[in-house]
């Protein structure tokens, strides 16, 4: 996807002439913005498993976003730098450019934009196009995009376009369409007015040449998705279903079973509690734009992952992906609100969350097999059935409490059952399943309006039914006592350990394993902009965010994290 030299000279030009128009026009249009620098300082580090330094030692990531605004128009670019992609990103992202541009048009009615752009069909179970910078993901659509309003309560979106595959495009052309309907705004008197009901379709087609290979590929995938929402003052409840036909490639191990998913979510609040259901069952929807892509490569749907999406270090050490070939999970959250000048809830009151997720295989039974490669082409799946094999499960219960003006307390228990071989070795037996049990405290203490201590006491209880096979650097119990202290509204300073500490029986001996990966930074922030600086050991695992997740390498080294917007 690289962008010829002619087209940044291109935009600069357009953006050179919009920028002195609105200095003699100031109320024609404006300039908005962001950028972000991130690199990164190898050392070499053979106790954790950082062998190999890069060549470059200093690795970075940067991008630089620019929004011109004129009344109804808008235009705007990005460019991205990594020379060399920091450790953990996809080495395809070698190189800088401009990776994004686009031109829209907006009215009251109608909405155009030519480029680049991200879109989303209800849940984004047949179609999402977005960016996750964390784990280096992208699959911006570049084509045109469409979205028209004719009536009240009524909006059409169209897209059609090719995904961004690192600097190139995919081969794929992805074409679709969604109505979102609003049939309360439409058909008043319906139900009372504190009452809403939503309803929506989308469809999705990918179109791909065929290609001459042992199978018969189709051309042409279609897909689509019917959902409806019920809104009320204390609930709300919506499903959503999506099919997609027949699509054999390389990360369903060409299965030509059709895709199914179903998803469900349910909520009641009121003063004080609030309880959240959701379920879902996923069945063969690896929805990708070139066949032969594979890890995250070009998808082109996302299912809503069903965990409780953690920001503790230590429950962040076996998180779960979502499975999008087969899985049936379901979630349950429940929080609490103990009433102030109570026994229990004492002058501020006390939250208490309670959260449990399971996520299971789905049953199924091959009815074809592909002899020779030990693939099942096709097979039978009953949709209310769920398999044996428990993929992972989350109990989280946590209970924070506001003692006075100075002093704020969490607790936390955490109970996980996690399949290493499905995560990540895509089902070969390797390592067997984890199970964990994390406690947790964090105290926060205010020293002054300004100034603030916060520390953390995290440990995490780990137990494998099965033997590893190789060097493993997660394996064991873990340790982290982290302490940051803050200087109102600029100053941010943090130190933490994490102990990694369990006995290897190696060549009939045993063995000491305990790593310590110290670490320690310090932040700055002044109006929109914040400096960060670092050093420590990053220990190897996945990194995930809302279900989807990359490999992060273990390194050790100084790091610097540069943002700003205008």
């Amino acid at each position: 996807m690289k962008r010829s030299t002619s087209v940044l000279i291109a935009i600069g030009l357009f953006l050179g002439i919009g920028s002195a128009y609105s200095q003699v026009f100031p109320d024609a249009g404006r300039f908005s913005g962001n950028f972000q620098v991130d690199a990164q300082y190898y050392q070499k580090d053979n106790e954790i498993g950082a062998e190999t330094v890069p060549e470059e030692k200093i690795l970075s990531n940067s991008f630089f976003n620019l929004i011109y605004n004129l009344n109804s128009f808008e235009v705007g670019f990005r460019y991205e730098s990594y020379l060399g992609p920091i450790s953990g990103f996809d080495p395809r992202y070698e190189g800088n450019g401009i990776s994004y541009r686009y031109a829209t048009y907006r009215s009251d009615i109608i909405d155009i934009t030519a480029g680049n752009f991200y879109e989303q069909f209800g849940s984004g179970m047949i179609f999402r196009a977005y960016e996750e910078r964390q784990l280096g993901y992208d699959n911006a659509m570049d084509g045109v995009k469409v979205k028209l309003r004719p009536v009240d309560g009524l909006t059409l979106t169209g897209i059609i376009g090719k995904q961004r595959n690192f600097w190139d495009l995919g081969k794929g052309l992805v074409r679709g369409a969604d109505a979102e309907f609003a049939l309360t705004d439409v058909v008043t008197g319906l139900v009372p007015d504190e009452y809403s009901i939503n309803l929506g379709a989308s469809v999705i087609s990918k179109y791909e040449d065929s290609v001459s290979t042992q199978y018969v590929l189709p051309a042409n995938t279609l897909a689509y998705a019917l959902r409806t929402g019920i809104f009320g003052p204390s609930f709300n409840v919506d499903a959503e279903y999506a099919y997609k036909y027949n699509d054999p490639h390389a990360s369903n191990r060409y299965s030509y079973n059709p895709g199914q998913a179903l998803l469900l979510n349910a909520s009641y609040f009121t003063r004080g509690l609030g309880v959240a259901l959701n379920l879902h069952r996923v069945d063969n929807m690896d929805f990708r734009s070139e066949r032969g892509a594979t890890s995250n490569s070009l998808l082109i749907n996302f299912i809503p992952p069903l965990t409780k999406q953690q920001t503790y270090r230590l429950a962040t050490v076996y998180p779960f992906s979502t499975q999008l070939n087969g899985e049936v999970g379901a979630q349950a959250e429940i929080t609490y609100k103990i009433p102030k000048k109570t026994l229990l809830g004492g002058k501020y009151g006390t939250n208490l969350s309670f959260n449990f997720s399971v996520i299971k295989a789905i049953d199924s039974t091959a009815t074809m097999m592909d002899t020779v490669n030990h693939r099942a082409l096709e097979y039978d799946a009953p949709f209310f059935s769920t398999g044996d094999r428990t993929f992972f499960r989350d109990l989280n219960f946590a209970i924070e409490k506001k003692w006075n003006k100075e002093l704020k307390t969490k607790f936390t228990y955490i109970n996980q059952t996690y399949d290493r071989d499905i995560v990540e070795n895509m089902g070969a037996a390797k390592y067997g399943q984890v199970k964990t049990n994390i406690a947790i405290a964090e105290i926060q203490y205010k020293l002054s309006r300004t100034n603030t201590i916060r520390t953390e006491i995290q440990h995490l209880w780990a137990s494998q039914d099965s033997a590893i096979t190789e060097q493993d650097y997660t394996y064991g119990n873990w340790l982290v006592v982290l302490a940051e202290y803050t200087i109102s509204p600029s100053f941010y300073f943090s130190v933490w350990d994490e102990f990694n500490y369990f006995d290897e029986e190696k060549y009939g001996e045993t063995i000491d394993r305990s790593l310590h990966y110290l670490n320690a930074s310090f932040a700055y922030v002044h109006e929109a902009t914040r400096v960060s600086i670092g050093y420590g050991r990053q220990r190897e695992g996945l990194l995930c965010v809302g279900g989807v997740c990359r490999q992060v390498p273990a390194s050790n080294g100084f790091f610097l994290s540069v943002t700003s917007s205008f």
